[in-house]
């Protein structure tokens, strides 16, 4: 994984997944060390690219969209979407290179280069002037490339896709590997309302590419370098790290309902706190709803829509919470900051958890597991299709609701079709 980096570094939120380092302790039950291995080179550059055409996304609708019934109740969920306060936002954000601006090849060949490059869709004319910017790079054993401004913006969004993705399988290119994302099905929805004057978002809409339900954007240099006005650059910065959730509403349509909401909702041994709240819904009447947030358990209570605060007892702990710390804590009255230690908390995830394997229920604690049998992510299982995670430990990652679907789409770029393994508290 890429190194943590601190809260006021030029890129708070590139880090889009959780910086862990899990050791290699248990992959009978299919956890292990969470690192980014590079593969061998031919097999990422050259591999299958993406068919042509991603999958249609609709556009976020503007009102509640009913989803399946089942254990649960029947919910309806309100897309919004969330970005962090600019007092968050570092005035140096988008300086983070000081060196000059370069793409890493690991154990690369120049011929292996060429035939990578070419493959993406890259003209003769545009292959040859990489070719001449590339340079050996001892201690990566492979090569280093130095793309100009000028063919960077010259690149189509889907040469830009194919090349970035590929880029991106390696943490050294930060930029690629760490782009900002975000779920829609045009770039409108990311833009929508944005502080930022028109000529910023020239700049940066044709530099977006399109990699499954995401659209990505890894130029920050490139466009920092032509905003001169550090309220636009960090205008800039809080709308692309916006990031889609849901306000999700449970129908509590009858007292006769209560019982069986308050066995699904009060799991974790708060059936007799949550009865009684619904009750309270129930006797409003026909049409009653609740928003979820009051149904579940404190810590994910108090975090969700929220980003970690900026407090002496957050900069005081050994590690930012990320979110296998999120994950674990989900039933606790109060966080366990023990589970900051990765092999603490793995210990407790193998020792006290059992992996189930259908009929899912609220809390469960999903790991997300790549083909070498390395998890790289966590989140909890809330009801339907819809999970509470943090993605990631940075600053600038907020807590949120969000459907599996999208959140395996969301990390993409580190596994395509990641194992997702259901863990159960055997206490609760």
């Amino acid at each position: 994984m890429p190194p943590s980096k601190t809260p006021d570094s030029a890129h708070p939120a590139r880090d889009p997944r959780p910086v862990v380092q899990l050791p290699r302790s248990w992959l009978a039950v299919t956890v292990a060390l969470l690192v980014v291995p590079w593969l061998v080179v031919g097999g990422v550059y050259l591999r299958g690219h993406e068919p042509a055409g991603q999958p249609a996304v609709p556009p976020a609708p503007a009102a509640p969209v009913p989803v399946k019934t089942g254990p649960w109740g029947t919910l309806a969920k309100t897309p919004i979407i969330i970005s962090p306060p600019l007092e968050l936002i570092s005035d140096s954000w988008g300086r983070e290179h000081h060196t000059p601006y370069q793409w890493l090849l690991p154990e690369t060949t120049p011929e292996v280069m060429m035939a990578f490059l070419s493959s993406t869709g890259l003209t003769a004319d545009q292959v040859a002037e990489l070719r001449a910017s590339a340079r050996p790079e001892p201690r990566i054993n492979g090569l280093a490339v130095a793309p100009t401004p000028a063919l960077l913006r010259s690149l189509s969004p889907e040469v830009r896709a194919k090349l970035y993705v590929q880029l991106g399988r390696t943490p050294l290119n930060d930029d690629q590997s760490n782009a900002f994302r975000f779920a829609a099905g045009s770039s409108d929805a990311w833009f929508a309302g944005a502080r930022i004057s028109p000529a910023t978002r020239q700049l940066v809409e044709p530099l977006l590419y399109r990699h499954g339900l995401h659209f990505y954007f890894a130029d920050v240099d490139l466009v920092r370098s032509q905003i001169a006005d550090p309220a636009e650059v960090r205008n800039l910065a809080k709308v692309l790290l916006r990031q889609p959730t849901y306000i999700v509403e449970l129908a509590v349509p009858d007292v006769a309902s209560v019982k069986d909401l308050a066995e699904y909702w009060g799991k974790g041994g708060r059936r007799t706190d949550i009865r009684p709240l619904l009750e309270s819904v129930a006797g409003g009447g026909a049409g009653r709803s609740i928003d979820i947030i009051h149904l579940l358990p404190p810590i994910a209570r108090e975090h969700l829509y929220r980003y970690p605060r900026l407090t002496a007892e957050e900069r005081g702990r050994p590690a930012l919470v990320n979110c296998l710390w999120t994950s674990l804590n989900f039933f606790n009255a109060t966080p366990d900051d023990r589970f900051l230690d990765v092999n603490y908390a793995l210990d407790h995830l193998r020792r006290d958890y059992d992996v189930v394997e259908s009929n899912f229920e609220l809390g469960d604690v999903i790991a997300f597991v790549d083909d070498q049998g390395n998890i790289f992510h966590a989140a909890v299982e809330i009801a339907d299709d819809l999970v509470f995670t943090k993605n990631g430990q940075s600053m600038m990652a907020p807590w949120v609701i969000v459907p599996i679907g999208t959140l395996e789409d969301f990390y993409r770029t580190r596994c395509e079709n990641p194992r997702l393994v259901y863990h159960r508290r055997k206490d609760i």
